[in-house]
């Protein structure tokens, strides 16, 4: 009988446990702003879109990133817990990270090109486009 109640003490304690793991803790304000600032998600975000891409649209880089800035961190609020995000920045803030850091928006982007490229080579659309300007692909 004794065996017994250890038994589901055990059971008990560890489904609390496993419980606990389960609901991690929503990312706070003061961290997902903190590991922007590791990131510098702002110069990366900025930079990523050209001066003349900006004028098009009547914005410049401050305005074009207070229109971002929100969304992108609704982003990373409603996808990574406070445990992620404290976990990134620590991270980040290794030299490996900080090396990752630099590499990722150029790689990120290398990788964009190579999926679009990929996605206009193989589309019907673009093969027949290919075909009327008389473009080997």
């Amino acid at each position: 009988m004794q065996l017994k109640s250890i038994h589901q003490i055990v059971l008990l304690l560890g489904g609390i446990f496993l419980c606990q793991l389960s609901q991690a803790t929503p990312a706070s304000q003061a961290s997902i702003d903190q590991l922007f600032n590791t990131l510098q998600i702002k110069q990366n975000t900025q930079a990523m879109v050209k001066p003349q891409e900006l004028k098009l649209l009547g914005l410049d880089k401050e305005s074009f990133w207070n229109s971002v800035e929100p969304q992108l961190k609704t982003l990373y609020k409603n996808n990574l817990s406070e445990e992620e995000i404290q976990a990134l920045d620590r991270f980040y803030q290794t030299p490996e990270g900080r090396s990752l850091s630099e590499k990722m928006p150029q790689l990120s982007q290398q990788t964009y090109k190579v999926v679009i490229k990929n996605m206009m080579n193989n589309s019907n659309i673009s093969k027949g486009l290919f075909n009327v300007l008389g473009i080997d692909q």
